[in-house]
């Protein structure tokens, strides 16, 4: 049978207003107060007043089913298994180098900004980025998916703001780590499972995200779970106007563990074809992650035991362990 999960109460993942923080700098305060406060006991929280419209999530909404629609020797054609910077589409049920973790049934196609002819990294052929695979049959795919790009991507540097000013740190302290844009912006497909599977496979399996935070829009089907402290799986339903927000491993590396990078995973039982819409924030590759902040309660801690969880204890080069972790969990670019 498919695993359960307890249905949410509302206050148990809570809902901050971003609206005072685009007021002064009381409003700001307050925001960043809210944010901590749910950075660091559930690692989710949902933000409303977030500055993206209302058509701005429907459209790329309306994006992913259309890109997930196409015939499936469409969507091959820009596989990211053909080339090797992990951008393109992800056929479900498959995994990378790692034997120990089951394939997900999700479907995706991922991007992160493309780059201009002479950029640096194009021309040297820097893993993991590098040229976009568009795919010819659906040629106004990347102006759509663009246009949401840009605009989530100004609320991801916003919300990083707070997160400093949460924290205590100086203006700019984490935006030092994203001098190169490697953000990425993901359409996700999830298919309905029926109750009486085994579970050997779900939407997404459980995990925690690899980069910074993750800004999620999901539509009306639900479906994301995430796990508390006493191993208990919570839903998160969607909550019309707002966004998810989650900690990832980097932000919980910078803080020692007081922020929370929390387990999710997808389970879609609605019946309905499920669409997602999660924008990464990443740093740049060569950025040196270790703690920014000590840990005044180190007991206090999630737990770490998954394939996706990064270390404190010793500083790191973020792409080298983010090439890694892809590696084990996308499949490569094929040998041909």
């Amino acid at each position: 049978m498919l695993p359960t999960a307890r249905k949410l109460v509302f206050s148990e993942v809570p809902i901050v207003d971003l609206g005072p923080a685009w007021r002064d700098d009381a409003g700001r305060a307050e925001v960043a107060d809210a944010i901590a406060a749910a950075a660091g006991t559930v690692g989710f929280f949902y933000v409303r007043n977030h500055g993206l419209a209302e058509r701005d999530v429907r459209d790329i909404f309306q994006t992913a089913v259309d890109f997930h629609s196409l015939p499936l020797e469409a969507k091959m054609e820009v596989s990211l298994k053909l080339n090797d910077h992990a951008q393109g589409y992800l056929h479900g049920m498959t995994k990378g180098n790692d034997a120990n973790i089951r394939e997900n049934l999700q479907e995706a196609f991922q991007i992160r900004r493309p780059l201009a002819d002479d950029d640096p990294d194009l021309l040297a052929g820097k893993p993991l980025h590098g040229r976009i695979p568009w795919p010819p049959a659906m040629p106004d795919l990347k102006p759509r998916m663009m246009a949401y790009y840009d605009k989530v991507n100004g609320l991801g540097y916003r919300l990083l703001d707070l997160f400093e000013l949460s924290l205590g740190l100086a203006a700019g302290t984490l935006k030092a780590s994203f001098a190169k844009d490697m953000n990425s912006l993901r359409l996700l497909h999830y298919p309905p499972q029926r109750p009486d599977e085994s579970g050997e496979h779900l939407g997404a399996r459980g995990h925690t995200d690899t980069n910074a935070f993750t800004i999620l829009a999901q539509d009306a089907n639900g479906g994301l779970e995430v796990r508390n402290r006493d191993g208990e799986w919570v839903a998160v339903p969607p909550v019309e106007g707002t966004l998810v927000v989650n900690v990832g491993e980097v932000l919980k590396v910078w803080t020692d563990g007081v922020f929370t990078s929390a387990v999710h995973r997808v389970i879609n039982r609605s019946g309905n074809e499920r669409y997602s819409i999660p924008f990464f924030m990443y740093p740049s590759f060569d950025a040196w992650i270790q703690p920014l902040i000590r840990n005044p309660d180190p007991a206090n801690v999630a737990p770490e035991d998954l394939p996706t969880s990064f270390p404190r204890d010793r500083p790191f080069v973020y792409g080298e362990l983010k090439a890694r972790n892809v590696a084990r969990i996308m499949p490569q670019k094929s040998a041909a």
